[in-house]
């Protein structure tokens, strides 16, 4: 079964802490206050993103989708009732609890452990991995879901075409490939200054957006192995894929796509699907 893990657990407080500074709309401002950022009601049709997301992960062939939250998930109960009774898909959507620690999230790859120890399956399967508030098109949805060939693999984003300044693209992390495309590194956030260094040999700067295909045996190992930053205090999806290529350096491949990825970091995001 065609498997697509969505990572809702943040408590969206960038987007919270930026209201007041983005030019919105009073509806706008106290959905952004009130609503985890993936419910928000966007545009014209007033869908919030997390049903765009789910219509384009069935367009790419998911079957089933988990969708990691809170505890306090009554909101994402009532939406699935309501995206469900509005849509002709037939994929199930599953929920995954991502318990705080100290009333905090732990990260994202403690939000993929927890939903490969919610559903037991998953460690034996392979999983495709998205974060819930970047809206990523069918296509490269589709290339996580069907790849194959190697253990893992992370879906990377040319920072030329994802529609970011090159400051906003220094939040992200950079991939480092080799010659048949495996990833040999993942740096975190690198100063603009730097990233001509992590070009590919075309002249590519490939971006990590947390879309990632994994083989659950062995990245669940990963995940179980992976420590708390020791700055940041969660646990990160990079460092567990970086645990998986210490374990096996060609385990996992970089596909590369050349497209603008919607992103809802903070409040002046909304703008851009009005």
């Amino acid at each position: 079964m065609k498997t697509l893990i969505i990572l809702a657990g943040g408590r969206s407080s960038r987007m919270k802490n930026s209201v007041n500074q983005a030019e919105l709309s009073d509806p706008q401002k106290l959905a952004a206050r009130n609503l985890h950022k993936s419910l928000i009601p966007l545009g014209v049709t007033k869908a919030p993103l997390l049903s765009l997301l789910c219509d384009h992960a069935q367009q790419a062939g998911a079957q089933r989708i988990v969708i990691v939250t809170a505890p306090d998930n009554e909101a994402f109960h009532l939406w699935r009732t309501a995206y469900q009774s509005n849509r002709t898909h037939s994929a199930a959507i599953d929920f995954a609890i991502q318990q705080p620690i100290n009333g905090k999230p732990l990260g994202t790859a403690d939000a993929v452990l927890s939903a490969f120890e919610t559903f037991p399956e998953l460690q034996k399967s392979r999983v495709a991995i998205a974060n819930g508030d970047n809206l990523y098109s069918a296509k490269a949805i589709s290339i996580a879901l069907e790849h194959q060939h190697t253990p893992h693999a992370l879906i990377a984003y040319e920072a030329a075409h994802l529609g970011f300044d090159p400051h906003r693209i220094a939040s992200f992390a950079l991939i480092k490939v080799d010659h048949k495309n495996r990833v040999i590194a993942i740096v975190e956030k690198p100063e603009v200054a730097t990233h001509a260094e992590y070009k590919d040999s075309d002249g590519n700067l490939r971006v990590s957006m947390n879309l990632i295909s994994v083989w659950g045996p062995s990245f669940y190992k990963a995940l179980k192995a992976c420590p708390i930053h020791p700055l940041r205090g969660e646990k990160e999806l990079p460092e567990a894929i970086r645990i998986a290529i210490d374990s096996d350096p060609q385990s996992v491949y970089c596909h590369l796509v050349f497209e603008r990825l919607p992103d809802l970091t903070s409040a002046a995001d909304l703008q851009t699907f009005s």
